[in-house]
C-alpha cells in the first residue's frame, strides 16, 4: 500500500469526522492482521485456547494503542501487535507449556502461565524505557544491513511454516485440499488487489473475497471440510489479572521456574520491539510530515507494553502498515489514532462472535501475504545480483551472514537468532577494521608538493623525490589495526628518507593507535627516516587526541601538517637542504625572471625602470580571491601562496606556492575575470609590479618588447598547465 506525501497543514486542519473516519478505517483494514497474531501467538496453547490470543491481540491494540497514542512523540501515532513479536511470544509460551506444573494439569496453570508471558512483556516495556531514558533510540539505525535482512527473513520464513498445517487442512482426518483452495484464494486476491490497485485496501478486499470463496463452498458443498474457525472469544476484554495474580504462591513459583525463558523474552521483545519500531518511525517521516523522536517514541512505546504486559495482551510495537492505512483512508494525526484503538476495543467488547466465525483458512492466505511482504527485498536484489553473474567478496560476505543469522532464527528460535546477528555484526565491524588502512602508496615524484620551485631547485629535486613515500591511510586506527599500519610503515624500500602518513581519511585514532605512531616516529627516525604526519595540527582533533593520551608533546613540532601537499614540500625542503641549498628562496634580480627571457640590455633597463618595487611582510595579503586586476607580479625575493577563498588560513586548500624569479597574477590581468586566488606572502617578500596600463603602454611604444614579454607569460603559462596536469593519486588539497 502507498500513501502519499502530506504536508504538515493538512495534519493540523483535518476535521474530527475525517480523522475519526480514517482511523477507524485503517483497524478495520488491518483486523484480519490482528486476529491472525493473535491465534498465532497462542497456537502453541492449542485449538481451545488460541481465542484467548485473539482477545490478546485485540487489547494490544486498542489498550496499547491508546497509551502510545496519548503521548507527544510523533504525528500520526500507531501501535500494535507486529509478526516478529508475535512470534518471540509464540516461543516463549511453548517454553512455558513444557513446564511441569503445566503438563500436570493445564486448566489450573493457565493463569500462573499467562502472567509469566504478562511479565515477560511488561519487562520488556521497561528495558525500552531504560532505553529512552539513555538516549539510545538512534543505535537501531546502526545494526548492519545484512544482520536485519536475515532477521526479518526468518521471520517470514517462520510466518510461512506456521500458516502449512492450516492451509493443507492436516489433522487427524488426514489432508483437506479445500482449506488451501480457499486460503490461497484470500492471497491470490491480496496480491493481484495491490499489484492492480495500489491505493485499495488490499488485505481488506482479500479478506472480503476470501470470506465470499469460503462461504459459496460452504453453501453448494455442505459436507466438504473446510477448516475450524477462530472460536468464541472470552467475553469482554481481560482484566489487568497480572497485577493481583503476581502474589500468588503458584504463580510465584511457576515465575520462579521459568525466570530465565521470562528474562530472555523481555530482552529480545524490547531489542527486536525497539528496532522495528524505530525504523518504522523513520521510514514514516516523509509521509507523516514530521521528524522522528526515536528516544521519545521508545519512551511512550516502553509504557504501552508496561501496561499492555498487566492485561497479559501481546508486545506493542509502531506498526508502519496501519499507520499508512489510516493515512490512505484520511487520517493525519493522534486523533485518528484514538480512534483506530477505539474501534480494535469496540470490535473486542461487541462484535467478537462475528470475529469468532472467521474461517482461519481465509486468515492463513492473508498472513501468506504478510510474510512475503516481510521477506527483505534488499536479499532480493543479492540474489539477482548473483544471478546476473557478479561474484564479488562483498556480495558473497553479505549473502552469507543473511543466511547464516536466517537459519539460526528458524532453526534456535528468535533470542538466538538476535545473538547470531549481534556476533555476526561484530565480526563484521572486527573484520572492517581490521582490513589495511593503506588507501594508496606513492613517492613524491608521481605527486610533487605544490610549490613551484625555481629551475636549479626543482632539476635537484626531479632526482630525489623517490626518497619521499606517502601512505594514504582510511578507517579507524584503534588497537586492532594499528599494528599493522606500522609494520606497513616499517616495509619500506632502502631508498626513503621521508615517510608521509596522510591520516585525514583516518576516522578516529584510539590511544592503542596513537602510541604506536609515537614509536614508528622514534623507530624510524633511528633507521634515518623522518616520519611526518599530514591531516594532524595543534587545533584538529587528530592532534587534540594524540596528545591527550601523552604521545607528541614537545612542542613546536615540525613534523605536523594539515594536508599532504605541505608535509611533501617539508620533505622537498630538506632534501634542497641535503644538496647544500638550503635557502630555498635566495634574491634573484628582475633581469634574471622568467619575464625577462629574450630581452636585450636596454629593454631590460626600460622594463624594469616601468615595474616598480613592493614588499611584504609575512602573512600580508597582497591580493584576494575576486578581487580585479590591476598587473602581474615578478617574485625578486621570497615566496607567495595562493590559497582559496577571501580569508587565509593554515588550513585552506593551497593552489600553489611560487618562488622566486617566477610571475603571479597574469591569468586574471589577461583575461579580466578577476582573481582566482588569494596571495599571502610566506616570509619577507619582494616583487615587481607590471600593470596592465604599463603593458598597453609598451605595446603602443615598444611593440617587439611587449611581443617577447607577451610571448614570455604565454610561456610561464604553459610550464604552469603542464605541471598542474600531473596525475596524482589523490588531491592534496583535501
Amino acid at each position: 500500500m502507498q500513501a502519499r506525501v502530506i504536508p504538515a497543514s493538512a495534519h493540523a486542519n483535518a476535521p474530527w469526522s475525517t480523522e475519526l473516519l480514517g482511523g477507524a478505517t485503517g483497524a478495520v483494514v488491518m483486523l484480519a492482521v490482528v486476529v491472525t497474531l493473535g491465534l498465532l501467538a497462542y497456537a502453541p496453547l492449542g485449538p481451545a485456547l488460541a481465542p484467548q490470543g485473539v482477545t490478546a491481540a485485540l487489547a494490544t491494540a486498542g489498550i496499547g494503542g491508546l497509551v502510545f497514542a496519548l503521548q507527544r512523540h510523533q504525528r500520526l501515532p500507531v501501535s500494535g501487535p507486529s509478526s516478529a513479536t508475535a512470534l518471540i511470544y509464540a516461543g516463549l509460551i511453548a517454553q512455558l507449556t513444557a513446564d511441569p506444573q503445566w503438563r500436570a494439569d493445564p486448566a489450573a496453570t493457565l493463569g500462573p502461565l499467562l502472567v509469566a508471558a504478562g511479565v515477560a512483556v511488561s519487562l520488556s516495556g521497561v528495558l525500552q524505557i531504560a532505553l529512552a531514558l539513555l538516549r539510545l533510540g538512534r543505535l537501531a539505525q546502526y545494526v548492519p544491513q545484512p544482520v536485519l535482512a536475515g532477521f526479518m527473513n526468518g521471520v517470514s520464513l517462520l510466518i510461512l511454516l506456521a500458516q502449512v498445517p492450516v492451509l493443507l487442512g492436516t489433522g487427524p482426518q488426514g489432508f483437506h485440499p479445500a482449506p488451501l483452495l480457499v486460503g490461497l484464494g484470500a492471497a491470490a486476491t491480496t496480491w493481484v488487489a495491490a499489484w492492480r490497485f495500489p491505493r485499495a485496501p488490499a488485505q481488506l478486499v482479500g479478506l472480503a473475497l476470501g470470506l465470499a470463496l469460503h462461504a459459496a463452498l460452504q453453501a453448494t458443498m455442505p459436507g466438504l471440510h473446510l477448516g475450524p474457525q477462530v472460536g468464541a472469544l472470552p467475553q469482554g476484554l481481560p482484566l489487568p489479572q497480572v497485577a493481583w495474580q503476581l502474589l500468588a504462591p503458584e504463580t510465584a513459583g511457576f515465575l520462579a521456574r521459568q525466570a530465565p525463558a521470562v528474562l530472555t523474552t523481555a530482552a529480545v521483545l524490547a531489542l527486536i520491539g525497539a528496532l522495528e519500531s524505530v525504523l518504522g518511525a523513520l521510514a514514516l517521516e516523509q509521509q507523516v510530515g514530521s521528524r522522528a523522536q526515536p528516544d521519545a517514541m521508545l519512551l511512550s512505546l516502553g509504557l504501552a507494553n508496561l501496561v499492555v504486559g498487566l492485561f497479559s495482551g501481546l508486545p506493542s510495537v509502531l506498526l508502519r502498515a496501519r499507520a499508512l492505512a489510516t493515512l490512505q483512508a484520511g487520517g493525519r494525526g493522534r486523533r485518528a489514532a484514538l480512534a483506530g484503538a477505539a474501534t480494535f476495543l469496540l470490535v473486542a467488547v461487541a462484535l467478537g462472535p462475528l470475529v469468532a466465525r472467521l474461517p482461519v483458512a481465509v486468515l492463513a492466505g492473508i498472513m501468506l501475504t504478510v510474510a512475503v511482504s516481510l521477506s527483505d527485498r534488499w536479499t532480493r536484489q543479492l540474489i539477482d545480483q548473483w544471478r546476473s553473474g557478479e561474484r564479488s567478496a562483498d556480495l558473497w560476505q553479505s549473502l552469507a551472514i543473511v543466511a547464516v543469522v536466517c537459519a539460526v532464527t528458524v532453526w534456535q528460535g528468535f533470542a538466538l537468532g538476535v545473538a547470531a546477528g549481534c556476533v555476526v555484526a561484530l565480526g563484521v565491524f572486527v573484520r572492517g577494521m581490521n582490513r589495511s588502512l593503506v588507501h594508496a602508496r606513492y613517492t613524491a615524484a608521481a605527486s610533487p608538493s605544490r610549490r613551484m620551485w625555481p629551475l636549479a631547485h626543482e632539476a635537484r629535486l626531479q632526482a630525489g623525490r623517490e626518497r619521499v613515500l606517502v601512505l594514504e591511510l582510511e578507517g579507524a586506527l584503534f588497537f586492532g589495526s594499528a599494528e599493522r599500519v606500522a609494520q606497513a610503515a616499517s616495509d619500506l624500500p632502502a631508498t626513503v628518507r621521508w615517510l608521509v602518513l596522510d591520516l585525514r581519511g583516518v576516522s578516529m585514532i584510539d590511544a592503542t593507535g596513537a602510541m604506536v605512531l609515537q614509536r614508528l616516529s622514534t623507530t624510524l627516525a633511528d633507521g634515518g627516516v623522518q616520519l611526518l604526519l599530514a591531516g594532524v595540527t595543534a587545533t584538529n582533533l587528530h592532534g587534540r587526541r594524540l596528545r591527550a593520551v601523552g604521545c607528541f608533546r614537545d612542542e613546536p613540532r615540525d613534523d605536523w601538517f594539515p594536508d599532504v601537499d605541505r608535509a611533501t614540500e617539508a620533505a622537498e625542503r630538506r632534501l634542497l637542504a641535503e644538496a647544500g641549498l638550503a635557502d630555498a628562496d635566495p634574491q634573484l634580480p628582475l633581469t634574471d625572471s622568467t619575464l625577462c627571457l629574450g630581452l636585450d640590455a636596454a629593454q631590460l633597463a626600460l622594463l624594469a625602470a616601468r615595474m616598480p618595487l613592493r614588499r611584504l611582510a609575512p602573512g600580508e595579503v597582497l591580493f584576494r580571491q575576486g578581487d580585479a586586476a590591476d598587473g602581474l607580479y615578478v617574485l625578486t625575493r621570497g615566496s607567495v601562496t595562493i590559497v582559496a577563498g577571501r580569508s587565509p588560513g593554515q588550513d585552506q586548500q593551497r593552489f600553489g606556492s611560487l618562488s622566486v624569479g617566477m610571475m603571479l597574477g597574469e591569468t586574471a590581468m589577461l583575461d579580466g575575470a578577476g582573481r582566482s586566488g588569494t596571495a599571502v606572502a610566506d616570509g619577507e617578500v619582494e616583487l615587481r609590479q607590471l600593470s596592465l596600463a604599463t603593458l598597453d603602454t609598451l605595446l603602443a611604444e615598444q611593440p617587439a618588447l611587449a611581443a617577447q614579454l607577451h610571448r614570455n607569460i604565454a610561456l610561464h603559462l604553459s610550464q604552469r598547465l603542464r605541471r598542474s596536469t600531473q596525475l596524482r593519486p589523490r588531491d592534496n588539497a583535501g
